[in-house]
């Protein structure tokens, strides 16, 4: 009994946040038009996976957002110019998350929020290692 107590207690924190997925066209490309000069770059430079990892938030942390997604968002891409088929790097697209209220002012808790809104932030550009691939 002290066993499946202890895997409860230990597993809580793990449902607060976990992966989920969305879609790269209707989901981060909207993010990304916030900063269009560097969405430019990334739609002309890369080719991408249409489904994207994204953070999923759980009803212990707000019970008003629970299941929406947010960032930061990461998507398999290769160059456009590449040949072959592979995605071979993942793009990560970093947000600030902006929990808002009931009346759409901005609350510091998260519990509290009914509503989210994220604003680009950054980027960052991994290869794959090959034999990850």
């Amino acid at each position: 009994m002290r066993r499946i107590a202890l895997l409860v207690v230990l597993s809580i924190p793990l449902l607060a946040f976990a992966d989920g997925t969305v879609s790269f066209q209707n989901d981060v490309i909207p993010i990304l038009m916030q900063r269009p000069f560097f969405a430019k770059i990334l739609l002309d430079t890369f080719q991408f996976k249409d489904t994207v990892i994204a953070t999923t938030i759980g009803r212990q942390v707000s019970p008003g957002l629970a299941l929406d997604r947010a960032g930061p968002y990461r998507v398999l891409a290769r160059k456009k110019s590449d040949k072959g088929t592979v995605y071979d790097m993942i793009v990560v697209i970093n947000t600030t998350i902006h929990f808002l209220d009931k009346s759409g002012k901005e609350t510091e808790s998260p519990r509290n929020a009914v509503r989210l809104r994220e604003d680009f932030d950054s980027i960052e550009i991994d290869p794959i290692p090959i034999q990850s691939r």
